[in-house]
């Protein structure tokens, strides 16, 4: 092993650390999140993770947001077939928040009836954006309604 290959390797191995040591705040800032949404599952503070680093990522290459919300129609099936998984569950939040206020763990529940399988982190996304977007309203902790 020649000198330049152990400099290398105990530099990739710094790198390795320093990389680490900087997902110590982020998962610190997704666990939070989690905690107020009422939800603090792993694969949900995980899936903030994620999606913040494919936003950097799709930022970085000059790309659009990874996981943009789909235009909401006035009823379902007004938007024609739709090939995303995300696109079905957002359709399907918006039908469930026009009948009532629901909380994350229904609307989970609901999804899950439908055959839709949605992770808690994504969902969590899907929500955070419908919110951005206007199409809900966050009323309280992990509780959503329409917003018409």
């Amino acid at each position: 092993m020649s000198t330049t290959d152990f400099s290398e390797q105990r530099m990739v191995s710094m790198l390795k650390q320093e990389l680490a040591k900087a997902l110590e705040q982020p998962y610190a800032l997704a666990t939070a999140i989690a905690k107020l949404e009422n939800a603090s599952y792993p694969d949900q503070v995980e899936g903030y993770i994620m999606e913040a680093a494919r936003t950097l990522s799709a930022q970085l290459r000059g790309a659009g947001p990874s996981n943009v919300v789909v235009d909401f129609p006035s009823r379902l099936g007004d938007a024609g077939p739709r090939d995303s998984g995300a696109a079905a569950a957002q359709e399907l939040i918006l039908a469930t928040l026009r009948e009532r206020e629901a909380s994350v763990r229904e609307l989970q529940i609901t999804l899950e009836d439908h055959g839709i399988d949605v992770s808690p982190g994504n969902l969590s996304v899907i929500l955070s954006r419908m919110t951005q977007a206007r199409a809900i309203q966050r009323t309280g902790r992990g509780l959503y309604k329409y917003q018409g």
